[in-house]
């Protein structure tokens, strides 16, 4: 016999309507991140998990909870056999054997989300209406995922929803769709109890407040964008596909002149005041003297300052052995007008397995494992330390690479250094990337999705460019200014809307309130439970 805690409902079996139930909240919640448009649905997506999850154990729940992850991973995610596939060049069932090890990694994320559920929501005595998004918050937050992802950036066309997330971050608007799922579950679950009618009243008015705002703040940046400056970005959409190493140049291209130079020359002419390339692997500007000799001469000579990245080598003196070693950094770098080095930023959250190997730092007994694993796709390259700001076209440009657009506090730490230093303002966001290993699938996609959110957090416009596309131009209030088209090679330029005296918001200034708030939360609830259960065998010996 299965035996509850004292004072709790016991325990129902597992039927099979409840893995149902699980593996239709997993579709609800994928469908968002493939089609953006129906955005609504992640507010209700849980609803079918939680009543499956009504009188579990944690055991019960926890397998419920990885149906759902997992179902939710494979139809979202499942641009990841492509990956390995691009990657490595697996037959098909090799493939589908480590995209299903990924897959089942990243469903722990919701199999531990209900594990924590059902045991503190039988033992803290916390109300559902609080315990759920408190947890579902803190669990998107903390999970270390291998390409991280938030509940909230399925609502990048929900451009109401986004707006309060200047103050709380993603992690309020995770907070915010998982109470909207509760909310509803009392809702269907029947006649609520007493004491419920209010909390469930309260819990819909912050729901309605959330929503208020968004509607109001909204308008107003509609309104002050309209008395805005406006900034001629040129940005260049290669299209070429991943690399693992050099490939000779375009037909009647060089080094020292690429394609992506012809079209920057012609932004240039049409007007552009910067230009950005994407993310690419093998510019060479750093190993080969002529190339870099001709970027600072072409530069010059078009009077455009060009923010591009490449791959640098640098010598370091070891301390521990007072020898020099050679690192490597994925580094933006920002020529001015007049074809001079104006900075270099190093991108500081590297991808696991491709940039650096978790854990295990440089042991070379298991670098070598994984190089043999992943292949020229792993590089070991050593993190940089700190945000940049470039002072370019009477902007505060913040530069980002790639995979760094997929986290809220390094970007707004990021958009913060622009204030900070010399009380600098009008900040602009530039991500530079390549998701050319993810080919024709929603990857690319998810990813610009993400950085909207980037844009509204932190108050500033933003310009993604991605190696094949799709790249965008995002305002602060997350309204999509310009999209280009997948897989079209072009030079884009774009009226920008920018005001020197803009940039930051409250979440720049605290990246870490709300999401340390939670983490306070869900202690006190993990304490509160243990206070309980030993009250509880307490009462049990006396008796």
């Amino acid at each position: 016999m299965t035996l509850a805690a004292a004072g709790s409902p016991p325990i129902a079996p597992l039927r099979t309507a409840d893995f149902i139930l699980a593996g239709v909240s997993g579709v609800l919640l994928a469908l968002p991140y493939l089609l953006p448009q129906l955005f609504l649905i992640s507010w209700i997506a849980f609803v079918p998990l939680l009543f499956a999850l009504r009188d579990k154990g944690p055991g019960q729940s926890y397998l419920l909870g990885v149906v759902t992850g997992l179902t939710t991973f494979v139809a979202a995610a499942w641009w990841v056999v492509e990956f390995i596939t691009r990657l490595k060049g697996y037959q098909l069932p090799l493939t589908l054997v480590l995209a299903v090890l990924f897959w089942v990694y990243s469903a722990q994320l919701f199999g531990l989300l209900a594990l924590a559920f059902a045991w503190l929501r039988r033992r803290s005595g916390v109300p559902d209406l609080v315990l759920f998004p408190v947890l579902l918050a803190v669990f998107f937050a903390l999970f270390p995922m291998l390409f991280h992802i938030q509940l909230g950036e399925s609502q990048s066309r929900f451009l109401v929803a986004l707006q309060a997330i200047s103050y709380t971050g993603v992690h309020g608007l995770d907070a915010v769709i998982a109470l909207s799922s509760i909310v509803v579950f009392k809702l269907l679950s029947g006649r609520p109890v007493r004491g419920e009618v209010p909390a469930l009243s309260a819990a819909v008015a912050v729901i309605a407040l959330w929503l208020g705002f968004g509607f109001f703040s909204l308008s107003d940046w509609d309104r002050q964008m309209e008395s805005w400056q406006t900034r001629n970005i040129g940005f260049v959409q290669h299209n070429t596909g991943p690399l693992l190493s050099p490939v000779p140049p375009t037909p009647g291209y060089s080094r020292s002149y690429p394609r992506a130079m012809e079209l920057t020359e012609g932004l240039a002419d049409a007007g552009a005041e910067l230009v950005l390339w994407p993310e690419t692997r093998f510019i060479q500007y750093f190993s080969k003297p002529h190339v870099r000799g001709a970027f600072e001469s072409q530069v010059a000579d078009m009077g455009v300052p060009l923010l591009f990245q490449d791959m640098e080598q640098v010598h370091h003196m070891a301390p521990e052995n007072s020898r020099y070693e050679q690192r490597e950094y994925n580094t933006a770098l920002l020529l001015n007008a007049q074809g001079e080095e104006q900075g270099r930023y190093r991108k500081i959250r590297r991808v696991a397995f491709g940039e650096y190997l978790p854990w295990v730092g440089d042991n070379p007994r298991v670098s070598a494992w994984v190089t043999g694993l992943f292949g020229s796709f792993y590089d070991n390259v050593s993190a940089g330390t700190e945000p940049k700001v470039f002072d370019v076209a009477g902007m505060s440009l913040v530069p980002l690479i790639c995979y760094e657009a997929m986290f809220p506090e390094l970007v707004a730490n990021a958009t913060g250094t622009a204030t900070a230093i010399g009380k600098r303002k009008g900040q602009v966001l530039a991500v530079l990337s390549n998701n050319t290993w993810f080919g024709q699938s929603q990857q690319p996609y998810q990813h610009l999705n993400a950085s909207v959110l980037r844009a509204v957090e932190n108050r500033a416009p933003l310009v993604h460019v991605i190696n094949n596309g799709p790249s965008g131009v995002v305002l602060p209030n997350a309204r999509i200014l310009f999209q280009a088209p997948f897989g079209e090679e072009a030079g884009y330029l774009v009226g920008l809307p920018h005001s020197p005296d803009s940039g930051g918001s409250f979440f720049t200034r605290n990246p870490y309130l709300f999401s340390g708030a939670l983490y306070v939360l869900l202690a006190g609830f993990v304490l509160s439970a243990m206070i309980r259960r030993r009250r509880s065998r307490r009462g049990v010996t006396k008796g």
